[in-house]
């Protein structure tokens, strides 16, 4: 088994189920240790693609029940404040662009007037053509 083989057996050999999930990532709601903050970053980056609609918005709700993370929004803590933009079912949009004739629409999220891909992607506005806000339907 080469590296790459092994790499993806590991990546692959857990299996939860969503309330298992949502209670992994309640456990790592920043300021958290380094591993930890890993995971919340994957969180969003990450996990976020891989959940349906009304997952998304399932995890927004739970997450934004818990005393901890209100707290750390409250101190301005970057990690939450990215989390609530990229899960807040309100705040999803579907943004085309068009760089040097190449037209594509992105799935963003909207923080502080810009909209962003992951956690540290954005769009550069000078190639935006159209912005819209979709609303999240949970009928899944």
């Amino acid at each position: 088994m080469n590296k790459k083989e092994k790499t993806n057996k590991i990546k692959n050999r857990f299996n939860i189920d969503f309330f298992e999930f949502c209670a992994l990532v309640e456990a790592c709601i920043p300021d958290s240790p380094i591993m930890r903050a890993m995971f919340w970053d994957k969180v969003i980056d990450l996990y976020y693609h891989e959940l349906t609609v009304n997952e998304r918005s399932r995890l927004y709700s739970w997450i934004n029940r818990n005393p901890s993370f209100q707290y750390s929004l409250e101190k301005n803590n970057e990690g939450c404040i990215i989390f609530n933009a990229r899960y807040n079912p309100d705040n999803q949009y579907k943004v085309t662009t068009n760089y040097i004739g190449e037209i594509k629409v992105n799935d963003c999220f909207k923080l502080n007037d810009r909209y962003y891909l992951s956690k540290t992607v954005s769009i550069n506005e000078d190639y935006i053509t159209n912005i819209e806000h979709i609303k999240m339907e949970n009928n899944e």
